[in-house]
């Protein structure tokens, strides 16, 4: 895990450090990726993409 990459944190927590030099990895700015992009990136499991975005989990996009 880099200090400088957005992670999740073995309960589930996303952390995007200060450090961050990429505002990509920033869903707040303007030219950041959505968080349905961040999540998708660090492959997080369904309760965890639940608990921060409302975009269907990519699975249950077909439903």
């Amino acid at each position: 895990m880099s200090d400088s990459k957005p992670y999740l944190t073995e309960d589930g927590t996303l952390v995007i450090p200060f450090e961050c030099a990429d505002n990509t990895d920033k869903y707040w700015k303007k030219e950041g990726h959505k968080m349905a992009e961040i999540l998708t990136e660090l492959n997080a499991p369904k309760e965890i993409w639940e608990k921060y975005t409302h975009v269907p989990y990519p699975e249950d996009k077909d439903e």
